[in-house]
């Protein structure tokens, strides 16, 4: 179990304002994980986040929680091939950091992993214009995070998102470092895309809040 301040994570603090911490919770066995709760304040909101079901009946034991929304995480092992049309960049303007943003990514947070070299963007353009782009960033050692995928409504579906993310997959596989792409479950769409270009599902998170 990791107990983290929800404020640290713009999406906690922005999704559940009300929590004080947030809970991951990875247990072998239900009785391991009710031993855990002890260690968890009382008094304060909280967010668990579970990847294990049998692990919902110890949290309730000593929470009222009720379920939030889920995450699908995906990865893959293969080589992919870049798109020559496809532009990797540490510095992606303002136009392709303003969709990111619109997309919840604190603009001054990826500017300063692109400054560090612990991110870069993927850009699909023409005349000027961003068509599409996502970004690649350093999540936990050799893990890193696909996200961000944003297309311009007027060029959707056009396969111009699975592009951009097969660019920033060949990109890690150079480098060899290890992909993850998280999705929330009801996105249909960007589930899509993982599975069209390849990725496989590893992990499933689901989110529990338990309000004061």
């Amino acid at each position: 179990m990791v107990a983290l301040e929800a404020s640290v994570s713009p999406y906690d603090r922005q999704t559940y304002p009300r929590a004080a911490l947030a809970a991951f919770i990875a247990s072998d066995h239900p009785e391991l994980t009710a031993s855990l709760m002890a260690h968890i304040p009382r008094g304060v909101g909280i967010v668990f986040k579970l990847s294990r079901h049998a692990d919902l009946a110890a949290v309730e034991s000593r929470f009222a929680v009720e379920r939030r929304t889920a995450f699908e995480s995906f990865t893959s092992t293969v080589a992919f091939e870049r798109d020559a049309d496809v532009r990797i960049t540490t510095e992606p303007g303002d136009a392709t950091l303003e969709l990111f943003e619109a997309q919840g990514h604190d603009r001054s947070w990826l500017e300063f992993l692109l400054r560090s070299g612990k991110a870069f963007a993927c850009v699909l353009e023409r005349g000027g214009d961003v068509l599409s782009a996502c970004a690649a960033f350093e999540n936990y050692g050799a893990v890193w995070e696909v996200g961000g995928v944003v297309t311009a409504p007027s060029h959707r579906r056009r396969g111009l998102g699975t592009r951009v993310v097969r660019t920033a997959l060949a990109e890690l596989s150079e480098r060899a470092l290890i992909p993850r792409y998280q999705v929330e479950a009801h996105n249909e769409a960007s589930i899509g895309l993982a599975r069209s270009v390849g990725l496989t599902p590893f992990l499933r998170i689901v989110h529990y809040e338990h309000e004061c």
